[in-house]
């Protein structure tokens, strides 16, 4: 009895281990299944193996019976948040990087307002014989009854528009902008007339041209500082910037004077011409000038590392101190014509100053003294 008790027992657990054996051969071996440090499966073998054990395994509507397993195991570790996504590139900007450090700037700028010394000019030019020291019937004994005549034939231009050219070293940080500048601008204005007979069949005529030129040389020191966002700023640049500068130059003036005639050998004419000279006389002064400038400028970068400030201001000039082979002038040198400049009648007038002032539009390029440009 115990015998058979114990054949019954060991053919029951030969049938268990064939048994299982049998289901071995269709399942992934134990051996060649990994079991890593946190708990996660990772199938090493018999992937064909457990591809055809999904596949035998779907249900009658098609669809796969196995909710874990492999699938389970190739994202085991993994966080499911991340599953599906992919890395977005990183952002890059459209915008330039900041203009900084030392700069060269080329400008130049259109600009008009008043010159006080051009209207002061412009008052008192001749514009009658009675000015240039003439009558109608000068010199009239030539016997042959022409009158003389004078008419204006080209007055100066009332607007005052000058283009100034900057040479400058800027020095460009985050919120502050420096600059050194030199400066130069040349301002002229030009009246013309005619001397002639009438009636005349010969056509005598003498051209007289009046031209009056400002000019100079001025150095100016400038500070910006950038206008905060929230108050001000203009789209697509870098820094908006108030600026104020302060300046000096030599201010230079000429007057000068033509004439032209289209005769030979005539005394009543030649009279003329000699007596229009001494009233378009010539006459220079050189002065002094202290300038100012204020406004609102913007400074661009651009991809190439060049940049550009584009700036309106408003400037002013007080000029004083003017002066011709050491004798200093006064406004009566340029009322009065043909006169020594010791004349008392001119000496002892008032001293030749004004302040003049200008609306200027200013576009300067800047160029990285570096020759190697930052081209980021």
């Amino acid at each position: 009895m115990r015998i058979r008790k114990t054949v019954n027992i060991c053919l029951t657990a030969a049938a268990f281990a064939f048994a299982f054996a049998v289901n071995a051969e269709n399942a992934v071996n134990v051996s060649d299944v990994d079991v890593d440090s946190v708990g996660n499966v990772n199938i090493v073998n018999d992937v064909d193996t457990v591809n055809n054990t999904i596949t035998s395994d779907r249900d009658t509507a098609g669809h796969d019976d196995i909710k874990s397993g492999f699938a389970a195991s190739t994202f085991a570790g993994k966080d499911s948040s991340t599953i599906g996504r992919r890395p977005l590139p990183p952002k890059i900007s459209d915008e330039p990087p900041l203009l900084l450090g030392a700069h060269w700037g080329l400008g130049m700028g259109l600009s008009v307002g008043t010159v006080p010394i051009f209207p002061m000019w412009q008052k008192y030019f001749p514009d009658s014989l009675r000015l240039l020291g003439l009558s109608p019937t000068f010199a009239a004994d030539s016997g042959d009854g022409a009158l003389l005549r004078y008419r204006v034939t080209e007055s100066p231009d009332p607007f005052n528009f000058t283009t100034p050219f900057c040479l400058s070293v800027y020095s460009i940080g985050e919120s502050r902008v420096y600059s050194f500048t030199v400066s130069f601008f040349r301002n002229s204005k030009e009246f013309q007339s005619e001397l002639s007979l009438s009636p005349d069949s010969t056509g005598r005529r003498i051209n007289t041209l009046e031209r009056l030129v400002y000019y100079s040389v001025s150095i100016e020191a400038a500070g910006r500082w950038a206008i905060p966002q929230d108050f001000f700023s203009i789209d697509g640049t870098q820094q908006t910037l108030l600026t104020i500068a302060l300046g000096a130059s030599p201010v230079n003036f000429t007057r000068e004077s033509e004439l032209k005639t289209n005769f030979d050998n005539d005394t009543r004419m030649s009279a003329v011409a000699d007596s229009a000279k001494k009233t378009f006389a010539a006459l220079s002064g050189n002065g002094l000038s202290l300038s100012w400038r204020i406004g609102i400028s913007a400074i661009k970068r651009y991809p190439s590392g060049y940049g550009a400030e584009f700036g309106i201001f408003y400037s002013g000039a007080y000029s004083n101190y003017f002066y011709s082979d050491g004798i200093r002038l006064t406004e009566d040198h340029i009322k009065t014509r043909g006169v020594d400049l010791n004349a008392e009648n001119v000496i002892n007038g008032k001293p030749l100053s004004f302040i003049s002032s200008q609306l200027e539009f200013r576009v300067t390029v800047l160029v990285p003294t570096n020759k190697k440009r930052d081209k980021d």
